[in-house]
């Protein structure tokens, strides 16, 4: 047999060995017998590596690793928690796991579980399920949720609430009162997120002028903050910038 083989299959065994003995998930070994070598490296970087020198780096790189390999690992903990106690923490934990997947609708129907008893009108359980209205499409019950949550807790703030208020109004056609919103939000809200879909409601109502002033201002402002505002805010940066381009005439 070939040395290189040879080398492959004693690194197969090892890995294999540290998985059982470490008490690691088992699709490692899947992966290890699925990808020879390769499975080996991936598991040795990820795993075998970050243990042995048992930095706070390697950790963040370990689940980094298994979010990639088994993205509903969390939520499988998550069940099993709410299993052994229905608590109002439980609840929001697995729903706000269930929104991260994209579970919408599931994640609504757990948040509405937790508003109960001394938590009824809960406002981060309300704007939790006010977010998960939204990504299912029922802007209406968004709208009511938000409602209802200003209604009972009056001195309650949150920037992403009120941003998501916003949003709500304008896909409700209420562009006024949306516009009001966005006015508002411009004034403290951190980060390019608001302005950039203020300016696309400008654009949408046919402001030309107004949308590309915003936009050039959020260009303008990365252009001088520091690097780690840039990299915090990349993905509307950049959106941002690609919409300016859709505007030259």
């Amino acid at each position: 047999m070939p040395l290189l083989a040879l080398l492959v299959i004693a690194c197969q065994v090892t890995c294999g060995l540290h998985v059982v003995r470490s008490g690691q998930e088992r699709y490692w070994l899947y992966l290890i017998i699925a990808l020879p070598g390769l499975g080996c490296l991936i598991y040795f970087l990820g795993i075998m590596l970050p243990d042995l020198l048992g930095s706070r780096t390697g950790r963040r790189t370990v689940n980094r690793l298994h979010d990639t390999l088994d993205p509903e690992r969390h939520l499988r903990a998550l069940r099993d928690e709410l299993d052994l106690r229905d608590t109002r923490e439980t609840r929001v934990q697995l729903a706000e796991e269930l929104l991260r997947l994209g579970r919408a609708d599931e994640a609504a129907s757990h948040y509405q579980a937790a508003l109960r008893g001394i938590h009824a009108q809960a406002p981060d359980i309300l704007l939790g399920l006010a977010q998960a209205q939204f990504a299912k499409g029922d802007v209406q019950g968004c709208r009511d949720t938000l409602d209802r949550l200003i209604q009972h807790n009056p001195n309650y703030r949150s920037a992403d609430g009120h941003l998501l208020y916003a949003r709500a109004l304008e896909s409700l056609g209420d562009t006024s009162k949306a516009e009001e919103e966005y006015r508002a939000l411009s004034g403290y809200y951190t980060g390019p997120e608001a302005n950039y879909r203020y300016a696309l409601m400008l654009r949408q109502l046919g402001r030309q002028r107004e949308a590309r002033e915003l936009l050039e201002q959020i260009q303008h402002y990365a252009r001088r903050s520091p690097k780690h505002y840039r990299n915090l805010h990349g993905e509307w940066i950049s959106l941002s910038r690609d919409a300016l381009r859709e505007m030259q005439p």
